[in-house]
């Protein structure tokens, strides 16, 4: 890890880098990703994408930025929400509606979420807290909740 990432990663598992994380960069990154060829997010380059989920309930659009950590597979999503007790909104509506639309890297593309489970989800898990510390750190603020861990892979067509 390079000393910028080492420095990015102590701050974003501070108090104030994940007050910060909550409140402000999802806002700033649905402005700064589009008009980046989703490239650019406040995490930095090719960390962050914009993933439109359907909702669960809603059946509307819901667009979130997300740490995405690339796969053989494809992407990793890790629903974290920070460590608070509840699942995040957007992986429940991938539970219920596992097709979505992902800017990362280039121009929005079509993707399919698989929740993970057993050793592909202790594979992923591994892998997530290898590109950012603070997802052990979550998970033992969250439990008994466990964290879901999903792999988004691209549709062709």
């Amino acid at each position: 890890m390079r000393l910028h990432e080492a420095l990015g990663e102590r701050v974003a598992m501070s108090r104030i880098g994940s007050q910060l994380g909550m409140v402000l960069a999802p806002r700033i990154d649905k402005f700064v990703i589009p008009r980046t060829n989703g490239r650019l997010s406040v995490a930095g380059a090719n960390r962050t994408g914009l993933v439109t989920t359907t909702g669960a309930k809603s059946g509307k659009p819901r667009t979130n930025p997300l740490t995405l950590i690339e796969d053989s597979d494809g992407l990793l999503a890790i629903g974290s929400n920070y460590g608070r007790p509840s699942h995040p909104g957007w992986s429940a509506n991938l539970v219920a509606h596992p097709e979505c639309t992902i800017e990362y890297k280039g121009p929005p593309r079509q993707y399919r979420a698989e929740l993970l489970s057993g050793q592909a989800r202790a594979d992923a898990w591994a892998k997530a807290v290898d590109f950012f510390a603070g997802y052990e750190a979550y998970r033992e603020k969250c439990a008994p909740r466990e964290i879901r861990v999903f792999r988004l892979r691209p549709v062709e067509g």
